[in-house]
């Protein structure tokens, strides 16, 4: 009796250690097909949010297309209407009623208008089908526009005819911004002019699109070519924000994400046009941005969607790890409960021989017992006798098998009785092949999947089944089996199947992203040995470095031009840009060292572009040059600055031809000088002794003749000063110092008001001078320089109309200020904005406008030798505006709030 109770104990201790075993083993294995399904839950969610963000950026982006093709089109027919009217414009865009546009409050067509053009502009657009108009200015000056037609698509406002469009500040830029690129043009968000009145409820941000209105070419000109399109005005479409917004993304965002269009005004503030939220009010997770393209202008798109309600997302994989770790609970305890099961047994059984030594009875209640314990265990039991009739069925098997009454009527009926079905749960088990049937023929069985699927278990049940031949000892023939229910570890076996492959795909997948990455990589190299050895056959020297000065590539030009850059860079490492620029002498023309923070390469680091810096270079054996230097910096697709690259070619010959030229020219305009002088005195002095009496009537012949020969003297002595001033412009010596910009500009100003008064029959012009900075510059190019400009703008004026010239000052990044010179007049041809500074070059031809072609070339001079740059531009209200930059002095304090009480009209 102590030996079977020693013999129990032992049994018992390996079968804890076994059970522990167990239990370790499965907890590992749920853990590790957790995560694996959590990765690949959360790779699965990110692409379904680019997928959704890449629809709701597609949806946005073909929403805005369509208005602004819409716009377009309209604007075409607009222009196409001769004499557009009324009635002509309300048929144009009838068909914008049935086009769905969500949000857009009206279409309007607006002209613009001086405050002397307003009586003119209202009589020709009421004769045009607009009786009623009254055009209602805000302010006066020369920027009105004005609503003439208005077709509203909403039933919430009403068309305003009339109204003033610059009161609001978006629109107008919108509007100017449209007339001088020639393009649609989108504003910033603002409340609707038109919406001011309505409900606070009701409002919101709002934005307009607007295309210019071209009329029809008018006749050819002179020479053949095809007459200007007139500029008749805007169209312009009013779009509220939100309500274009839920139309452009509700379908595509599904309700399942929170979307948010965004812009930047002209301010820089980033202000929000329209908001879509989902109904769900659990917190966001996950966020993504996008920028789409509208019009000019790119906004940005902002989606935030709740993780858990992405396709892919929910709790399976801690689900998964919860019954990973019950079910290997559940089989410690089994294999705790199976591994001393026999020890308790003998354990009872010695207990009940015992009992059975002294009483019957006491057999009976040991039986009972071990009944009791068979119905206990959570296997399900079977036992069959030899004719295939059940003899016991416990509880537990009865629960897995899903039936009340056992089949009494052989092994032949047990599949179609139970539902037995192989581990595929459709082919039915053959009964030669159930574990039992196989015991009762004397074979015995380990582990036999199978499924239960019939009434009781509808979804199926998965069991292996272990089964023996009954022992002799039993008293008559049969057989056992053991059914244990393995659904759970089947389902985690398949989720661990289906990982397994996911994470065999996933690895094929990236084996051949980086079979692609290694082929991009050896076609870059391929490319960049290419274009290293196109750079090296340029003459022209090209030098790059990084975002840090470091130089990142030189070509061979480069290297011959600066020597010890192949030593610097074998040394140890990179050449700093600063470095590379010391080992050669660089001066501006005017002599003046070049500082490390004006060189063409670091200027570029900072986001500007360098074009045509002239410099002097000195190599280290004395040897001099002179060479044309440009740089741009290079940036990456987000805009950042990267790097910068520079290149630069000698223009030493040139420079040399050129100094001769000018030197001629300067001695030949000297030596002019005195003998034109005596020939206009001579010619002046014979034309007044012919009188103007009789004696004049009679000589009117001989003076007709003197006059054109004192007019012909004039013109050589305009083109000889000219001339002069074209060398004095390079060559004399620069004297820059702090001067008051704005008193230079009055004193040019006055004295050309003067010169013009002369004249009875010029209409009398009007200068408005802005606010003025001080400047660091020579006072004599720098009045050189103005009285060119100026007068030029007082001179391209078409004749009998007076002149209207706008001078103002502006900051221009640090340190120097941009100076803008605009006029009204006839402007500059069309491809002649770059050529007008060649010297001798004439835009206009014409007897009206005398000149030699001189005087913007020598404007270019001078302003280059400040440092500056000089260009000319169409202004936006028609004529010219040219623009030039100079230093500004140390001692100037420049902002826009001192323009207001320092501006001042002329005229």
């Amino acid at each position: 009796m102590w030996s079977v109770l020693r013999r129990a104990g032992r049994a018992m201790s390996r079968a804890g250690a076994l059970a522990s075993l167990v239990a370790v083993l499965t907890a590992a294995m749920a853990v590790s097909a957790g995560v694996v399904l959590d990765r690949a839950q959360h790779r699965a969610m990110t692409q379904a949010l680019d997928r959704k963000v890449g629809s709701v950026a597609a949806a946005v982006a073909h929403e805005t297309g369509r208005y602004v093709d819409t716009l377009r089109t309209v604007a075409a027919a607009t222009g196409a209407f001769e004499p557009l009217t009324a009635a002509k414009f309300a048929r144009a865009v009838d068909p914008l009623r049935h086009m769905g546009l969500a949000g857009a409050t009206s279409i309007a067509f607006m002209v613009p208008a001086d405050d002397g053009e307003i009586g003119r502009v209202q009589a020709l657009w009421r004769e045009r089908g607009v009786p009623g108009l009254t055009l209602t200015p805000v302010g006066s000056g020369a920027g009105h526009i004005f609503s003439i037609f208005s077709e509203p698509f909403d039933g919430s406002t009403a068309g305003g005819l009339g109204v003033d469009v610059t009161q609001a500040a978006a629109p107008t830029r919108a509007l100017a911004e449209a007339r001088r690129s020639g393009r649609i043009t989108v504003s910033d968000t603002y409340l609707l002019i038109r919406d001011r009145n309505l409900p606070e409820q009701q409002r919101q941000k709002s934005f307009v699109l607007t295309a210019p209105v071209y009329g029809t070419p008018g006749p050819p000109a002179a020479s053949g070519a095809a007459g200007e399109q007139p500029f008749l005005g805007w169209v312009l479409m009013g779009l509220r924000g939100q309500d274009f917004m839920a139309a452009a993304v509700r379908r595509s965002a599904q309700n399942s994400a929170d979307v948010t269009l965004t812009a930047r005004d002209a301010d820089g503030t980033e202000g929000t046009v329209a908001a879509v939220r989902a109904e769900s009010d659990r917190h966001r997770t996950e966020h993504r941005t996008v920028d789409v393209a509208v019009a000019q202008a790119r906004w940005r798109l902002r989606i935030s969607a709740v993780a858990a309600d992405l396709p892919g997302a929910g709790p399976f994989p801690v689900a998964m790890t919860a019954a990973g770790l019950g079910l290997g609970g559940l089989l410690a305890v089994l294999t705790f409960v199976l591994g001393t099961g026999r020890a308790r047994a003998d354990a009872r059984v010695a207990a009940a021989t015992a009992r059975l030594r002294r009483t019957e009875a006491d057999a009976r209640d040991h039986a009972a017992l071990l009944t009791a314990v068979v119905d206990s265990v959570s296997d399900g039991v079977g036992v069959v006798d030899e004719h295939g009739r059940f003899l016991l069925h416990n509880p537990a098997a009865k629960a897995l098998l899903g039936v009340a009454e056992d089949s009494q009527d052989g092994a032949d009926t047990w599949q179609a009785h139970y539902g037995i079905f192989r581990p595929d749960g459709v082919t039915p088990f053959p009964t030669g092949e159930l574990p039992l049937a196989r015991a009762l023929a004397g074979e015995a069985s380990d582990q036999v999947p199978m499924v239960i699927r019939n009434d009781g278990n509808r979804d199926g049940v998965v069991i292996t089944v272990s089964a023996r031949p009954l022992h002799g000892s039993a008293g008559r023939p049969g057989a056992v089996a053991v059914f244990h229910d393995v659904t759970a570890r089947a389902a985690a076996d398949r989720a661990i199947a289906e990982a397994n492959t996911a994470m065999r795909e996933e690895l094929a997948l990236r084996e051949a992203a980086e079979a692609g990455l290694r082929a991009a990589r050896d076609e870059l190299a391929t490319e960049r040995a290419y274009l290293r050895q196109v750079l090296d056959a340029l003459d022209v020297t090209v030098i790059t470095c990084d975002a840090d000065g470091m130089l990142v590539h030189t070509n061979r030009a480069a290297r011959v031009a600066i020597p010890g850059l192949n030593a610097g860079a074998d040394a140890g490492g990179p050449l700093p840009a600063v470095e590379s620029s010391r080992r050669v002498r660089m001066a501006h023309p005017d002599g003046t060292p070049f500082a490390e923070h004006d060189l063409p390469l670091l200027v570029a680091l900072h986001g500007r572009r360098v074009d045509g810096v002239e410099a002097h270079v000195t190599q280290a054996d004395g040897h001099q040059q002179v060479v044309m230097m440009h740089a741009r910096p290079l940036r990456d697709r987000e805009g950042r600055i990267m790097g910068a690259v520079a290149s630069s070619y000698t223009i030493t010959a040139l420079r040399q031809r050129e100094a001769e030229l000018t030197a001629f020219a300067g001695i030949v305009a000297h030596d002019l000088r005195s003998p034109l002088t005596a020939i206009g005195g001579f010619t002046e002095f014979v034309r007044d002794s012919l009188g103007d009496g009789l004696c004049g009537q009679e000589h009117r012949e001989e003076r007709a003749v003197l006059d054109r020969a004192l007019a012909t003297t004039a013109r050589m002595r305009r083109l000889i000063d000219d001339l002069l001033g074209y060398a004095a412009a390079r060559d004399a010596v620069l004297d820059a110092r702090d001067l008051d910009l704005r008193a230079v500009v009055d004193d040019v100003v006055t004295e050309r008001l003067a010169a013009q008064a002369a004249d009875p029959t010029s209409p009398p012009p009007q200068i408005f001078v802005g606010a003025m900075p001080s400047v660091h510059a020579d006072p004599a190019l720098l009045r050189q320089l103005l009285d060119n400009l100026i007068g030029n703008a007082l001179k391209y004026t078409p004749p009998g109309q007076p002149a209207r010239v706008d001078v103002c000052a502006t900051p221009h990044g640090t340190g120097w200020v941009r100076v803008d010179v605009a006029d009204r007049g006839i402007g500059i041809p069309e491809g002649e904005h770059d050529a007008i500074f060649t010297g001798f070059h004439r835009a206009h031809r014409t007897a009206n406008y005398a000149g030699t072609g001189l005087g913007l070339a020598i404007c270019q001079r001078v302003v280059e030798r400040h440092g500056g740059t000089i260009t000319a531009n169409d202004n936006p209200g028609g004529g010219a505006r040219l623009s030039f930059t100079l230093p500004v002095a140390q001692s100037a304090r420049f902002t826009a709030r001192s323009r207001v009480p320092s501006d001042q009209t002329f005229g």
